[in-house]
């Protein structure tokens, strides 16, 4: 038997090598051709061909990011009106100096910490793992997360390279940076007009604030970062912020945010001309963008007559019941359980509502319950679980998302009433389009992008600038860069 099995072993490995014999003389330097690698990130969206992972696409550049929390694309649409028939403001003049983003959308959650930790790490939560509140069905409650990131950042991988970071007030880098070392501060800073202050004295060799004492950063770091919030402040309308009374009307709100933009714009417009005068504009590549927009909700005055100003989850909870009579919909908040009868577990922060369904479903029933719950006059969109997973979102124990259409929203007190409000956390246009530039040294000029391009691309899109990579990234690079034509 045992020589039967050796000859049987011997005539198979004849065939084999029959079968791979060739004519070709054997080249042990002989490499197989590469194919050039294309490289995507969300929805099947490809880089540019000129990016190689590594390769700096700016010699020596010197990266600034601006992020204004909260600056919706209708915000500055309505600001440009405002405009008309006056100086051009900043904002309006740069579009000139590079690339502006007509169609730059936000993504889920929709919320600060969330997308702050989402475009300096280039991806989505899907990599970060921080969709700011959700439901644990092992542990059966409700955890509300901070400034968590499950990757590293634009800071962690620029700061490991030894390249000379600087930060004005973008909380996120705080923990990587110092109050003492020029290649690695952190400045900080009282109101919108001393933001660019000490923007103007970092670039321009002068002292900056630090929670210590005044430091001189002799050199212009590779990678600075800018925060204000004012807009947000003012966008949700819930107190006075910054000198703006708390409006009692919509229109009221809006003339807060045109006065904040245009005071920032022209603070924005002083720190250009600075930098202009120091002779360090041209070596500067600046990245203007925001975490999210903001949507109106409930009603525009106090005295109007309509239904958007009560909350609607008592109608999604009927809703849902009329649907499966065993759906008992519950909002629980954060670090709290859902009540032994509830079986359908909502949470959010006023518009969006996350759905959980305890017992489980499936998509095919998911999507009859959306077919379903678009039916309703306050409800504008559903997205359920495979959708939210296209969208790069990690949906945890998250079934389902529910969009309250125009200005409904899903608080958690059904008897309050509310007018001149605003939130972000929801797919609605208002808050969904918001604005971006890109433009300076290395960047195309006077060039409108009207492709899909998100928020946290400019991560992976400053990381590329300087010849770093951001691991796990699922953002693409944008194609901004000026090439010449070797390239």
């Amino acid at each position: 038997m045992k020589k039967f099995l050796i000859a049987i072993l011997l005539i198979i490995s004849s065939i084999f090598l029959i079968g791979c014999k060739t004519d070709e003389p054997i080249d042990d330097d002989k490499t197989p051709p590469v194919e050039d690698t294309v490289y995507k990130g969300t929805f099947d969206r490809e880089f540019p061909s000129y990016y190689e992972p590594g390769v700096p696409l700016i010699d020596d550049a010197h990266v600034v990011y601006i992020n204004w929390d909260g600056f919706a694309r209708y915000y500055l649409d309505e600001f440009f009106k405002d405009a008309v028939g006056k100086a051009s403001p900043t904002l309006q003049k740069i579009m000139e100096e590079g690339v502006f983003f007509d169609k730059l959308e936000s993504t889920f959650p929709f919320i600060t910490n969330p997308l702050q930790n989402a475009i300096i790490t280039g991806s989505t939560s899907a990599v970060t793992k921080n969709v700011y509140r959700y439901y644990d069905k092992t542990v059966n409650r409700v955890f509300q997360q901070t400034r968590e990131n499950n990757n590293p950042t634009i800071v962690d991988v620029a700061v490991e390279a030894k390249l000379p970071v600087a930060s004005v007030r973008f909380y996120l880098a705080e923990n990587q940076l110092t109050s003492t070392d020029p290649s690695k501060i952190y400045i900080t800073a009282s109101s919108t007009e001393d933001h660019f202050v000490q923007l103007a004295n970092l670039v321009t060799g002068k002292p900056v604030s630090t929670y210590s004492n005044p430091v001189v950063v002799p050199e212009i770091p590779r990678l600075t970062f800018f925060y204000i919030s004012t807009l947000d402040g003012i966008g949700h309308n819930f107190e006075s912020v910054d000198g703006y009374p708390k409006a009692t009307t919509e229109e009221e709100r809006m003339a807060n945010i045109l006065s904040a933009l245009k005071e920032a714009d022209k603070f924005l417009g002083d720190f250009i001309a600075k930098a202009k005068a120091a002779g360090v504009y041209d070596k500067l590549t600046f990245f203007f963008t925001t975490d999210h927009g903001m949507a109106p909700y409930g009603l525009l005055t106090p005295d109007e007559s309509s239904d958007y100003g009560r909350s609607k989850i008592g109608d999604l909870q009927d809703a849902l019941k009329r649907i499966n009579s065993n759906y008992i919909l519950e909002m629980v908040a954060s670090d709290e359980s859902p009540k032994p009868k509830t079986t359908v577990v909502g949470v959010g922060t006023n518009l969006n509502l996350q759905l959980t369904f305890r017992d489980g479903t499936i998509e095919a029933e998911l999507q009859r319950i959306k077919t379903e719950l678009l039916k309703e006059h306050y409800v504008g969109d559903v997205y359920t679980r495979a959708e939210l997973i296209e969208h790069g979102y990690d949906v945890k124990d998250t079934d389902m998302i529910v969009v309250p259409s125009e200005r409904y929203f899903f608080g958690s007190n059904p008897l309050s009433t509310f007018s001149a409000r605003a939130q972000h956390d929801t797919t609605r246009p208002e808050s969904k389009h918001i604005v971006g530039w890109i433009w300076g040294k290395g960047i195309k000029k006077n060039v409108i992008f009207d492709e899909r391009a998100f928020n946290y691309d400019f991560g992976q899109t400053m990381a590329a600038a300087l010849g770093l990579q951001i691991p796990n990234a699922n953002g693409i690079v944008l194609d901004v860069f000026e090439r010449d034509d070797k390239n």
